[in-house]
């Protein structure tokens, strides 16, 4: 395949995405290209469509929501679109002008079902359409102004992903990997907390106080400390908050990683939460069933900070939160 190809249609393979998935888009791009090379120009309508469906398909599958075998080429387009428009990422547009440009760009490949249909390869026909040169230079322009926008997005998209960042964050059976200042900050920003099912913002938050735990500093800072600094809801959604506490006190293997710090830091991330009585009342409860009466393991300064807090927070707590509040104060003072 001739670079000055790949040059100019400018198809590049995003970062953090997957081997099986760019191979499923760059056998698009392949055959697209050789049909160029051969003037068959239905036959190159018909591959740029399959670009775009692959794109698209890859969006949806990296999601967890796979397109089905009788869904329409423009609901498939659409959904995909829709995910990598509300996708964080430092070097993406987000401003209104620029959002209307990739609609725009989602309407032209939209319209590559049509013309597809209309005069690609695919279809046997009793006669030829005519072809003239610029349908293809449209078809090519339109295509690949909205394949590239999506390409943009979707290595943010695929890093962003709830099963990629806990995969690096606490591992599989090849590891996790190393978090250096900054990363964690850019992954959380683009996992797009604040617009995460509940369940996967959960899973995250588990993940990283699970990290955090294990004294790897800068999950601590970023994903911890940052979050307790920053009593926003929106920003720092519930479902994440108890996730991180519960991964501060609780290791993958379920084991307790009891501390005064991580205990601390645990029901301090959970301050602003005021609607999951049940679900924090249950975290105290299983500290207090594992964890014997008395001072946790830390220093005494760490211990009475903890009290204090707990004894401090349980007045302000939604009523029927106050007694384990209380209760947890009561027993670590024993």
């Amino acid at each position: 395949m001739r670079h000055d190809l790949y040059t100019r249609f400018g198809v590049r393979r995003p970062e953090n995405l997957g081997e099986a998935h760019w191979d499923a888009i760059n056998i698009e791009v392949d055959r697209f290209a050789r049909a160029l090379e051969a003037g068959d120009d239905p036959q190159a309508i018909g591959y740029l469509k399959c670009l775009v469906e692959a794109v698209a398909k890859v969006v949806l599958d990296i999601n967890g929501t796979p397109a089905s075998g009788n869904e329409k080429f423009e609901t498939i387009v659409s959904r995909a679109h829709e995910l990598l428009a509300t996708q964080p990422g430092r070097e993406l547009a987000d401003q209104t002008p620029f959002r209307n440009l990739a609609t725009q760009a989602r309407k032209m490949a939209v319209s590559m079902g049509t013309i597809r249909n209309n005069f690609g390869a695919g279809h046997g026909r009793a006669r030829q359409p005519e072809m003239r040169s610029e349908m293809l230079d449209l078809a090519i322009d339109g295509s690949l102004l909205w394949v590239r926008w999506a390409l943009r997005r979707l290595g943010y998209f695929a890093q962003g992903r709830p099963e990629t960042l806990i995969r690096d964050l606490v591992g599989d059976p090849h590891g996790s990997i190393i978090f250096y200042r900054g990363d964690l900050t850019e992954r959380l920003s683009n996992a797009n907390l604040p617009n995460l099912e509940p369940k996967h913002a959960r899973a995250i938050g588990v993940a990283v106080g699970q990290r955090a735990a294990m004294n790897t500093f800068n999950v601590r800072i970023e994903g911890v400390d940052a979050c307790v600094a920053d009593p926003d809801l929106t920003r720092w959604p519930a479902a994440y908050r108890i996730g991180v506490a519960t991964g501060l006190l609780f290791s993958p293997e379920e084991l307790p990683t009891f501390t005064a710090r991580n205990l601390y830091q645990a029901m301090e991330v959970c301050a602003p939460v005021t609607d999951a009585s049940e679900e924090i009342i249950s975290l105290i409860r299983r500290v207090m069933d594992i964890q014997p009466p008395g001072p946790l393991p830390g220093e005494v300064e760490d211990n009475a900070k903890l009290v204090w807090f707990l004894e401090r927070a349980a007045a302000s707590r939604p009523q029927e939160e106050q007694a384990a509040w209380a209760a947890l104060a009561e027993h670590l003072k024993r």
